[in-house]
């Protein structure tokens, strides 16, 4: 995603100017438990009786950092760790760090990570969105998860190498490799033996186009449940109600039904305050820009792609064309030598023949000649 540091500023001086009018304390780590009221509120909105809401993008950068990394929606972002890795043990809270990696030297590169967090154990959780495709994105999400294990180290005569687990997950919006497959892990491991070499290094990479899912019931996995609500969101086809209807006749238990009527009661642009929803407007405007240019970039390479295909094929068939003529012409003049080669030869004889006194019966017998042709010789 792009440069954040003034959009995430705003972000944190609205959030703290913005009233948190449904803020009832939940129980839940991962559920976000509400009082009965909600549910009575949801399946009225459901059934048609308050206006339909609209739903906030959540791969619009700003609406990403709003609804996983802000303070106030801590709880998504723990339930969005704990169905995409999948724990053993599941994270009960985080802490966010600084997004803005800073080099530690002059000219360096700068890092700005969509989210970043730490939980109790000191591990560290890095989540990347990217919506254009780039060719470099392994190396990228990478680098990130190196630069991260590079602050680790306590600098000094007595540097420890006990670094701490990092979970990188990158969210992509396109395929960067040829197998449809949506989510792969990685880790370092031997190359024959597939030992493990280290557990701290944990990089996940989510392919969302490789999600084709109709429904959420077509998903067998919680968290291509989860994916699929986003990309639902994304699509913003459907109202906010119209979600929530989906998750509450999936039949979810209720930690995780609860996180996802959380994300969608968060992602509900009527609840924004004016400020708020000035930024994610400005940002949904770049994010529809970029894309807009990203298509025509597509689809002008693709039009070119064919035109260029259609002059080379001419082109080739062209050249193709005078080297099958070369040859056929080659393969006849040797047809038509071989033939007037022999065409001489019988001249020759007849002529050989009719000298030694020949009649012209024998002549044409043997040689296959006319007897007109015999007697102009």
């Amino acid at each position: 995603m792009t440069d954040f540091m003034e959009t995430s500023r705003s972000i944190e001086q609205g959030l703290n100017e913005k009233s948190f009018a449904k803020g009832v304390e939940r129980e839940q780590v991962i559920g976000l438990s509400k009082p009965n009221s909600r549910v009575e509120a949801d399946v009225c909105a459901a059934d048609g009786s308050n206006r339909q809401s609209s739903v906030m993008n959540p791969f619009v950068d700003w609406g990403f950092k709003y609804l996983f990394g802000t303070e106030r929606n801590k709880r998504n972002l723990v339930g969005f760790l704990n169905l995409v890795l999948e724990l053993e043990c599941p994270i009960v809270d985080v802490e966010y760090l600084n997004n803005e990696n800073i080099p530690h030297e002059a000219g360096g590169r700068e890092c700005v990570f969509d989210v970043l967090c730490i939980d109790k154990s000191g591990t560290r959780f890095l989540i990347e969105v990217q919506n254009a495709p780039i060719s470099y994105i392994r190396n990228r999400i990478l680098y990130y998860t190196c630069r991260l294990i590079e602050q680790m180290g306590q600098p000094g005569e007595k540097w420890n190498y006990n670094i701490d687990k990092v979970y990188s997950i990158c969210l992509m919006n396109f395929m960067y490799e040829q197998d449809p497959v949506l989510k792969r892990e990685f880790m370092l491991q031997e190359s024959y033996t597939g030992t493990l070499f280290t557990d701290r290094i944990h990089i996940v990479m989510l392919q969302l186009p490789c999600l084709e899912a109709k429904s959420m019931s077509e998903c067998n996995m919680l968290y291509e449940k989860l994916l699929y609500l986003l990309l639902q969101m994304k699509k913003g086809m459907s109202t906010i109600e119209e979600l929530k209807r989906q998750v509450y006749e999936h039949g979810l238990n209720e930690e995780i039904r609860e996180t996802f009527l959380n994300v969608l009661d968060e992602a509900n642009l009527a609840s924004l305050s004016k400020s708020d929803k000035a930024l994610y407007e400005t940002r949904l405007k770049s994010y529809r820009d970029n894309r807009a240019c990203l298509d025509y970039a597509i689809e002008t390479g693709i039009r070119q792609g064919i035109e260029q295909g259609i002059e080379q094929g001419i082109e080739q068939g062209i050249e193709q064309g005078i080297k099958q003529g070369i040859e056929q012409g080659i393969e006849q003049g040797i047809k038509q030598g071989l033939a007037e080669g022999v065409a001489q030869g019988k001249l020759e004889i007849a002529r050989s023949m009719k000298s030694d006194g020949m009649t012209s019966e024998i002549i044409s017998k043997y040689t296959g000649l006319s007897a007109m042709e015999i007697e102009n010789l």
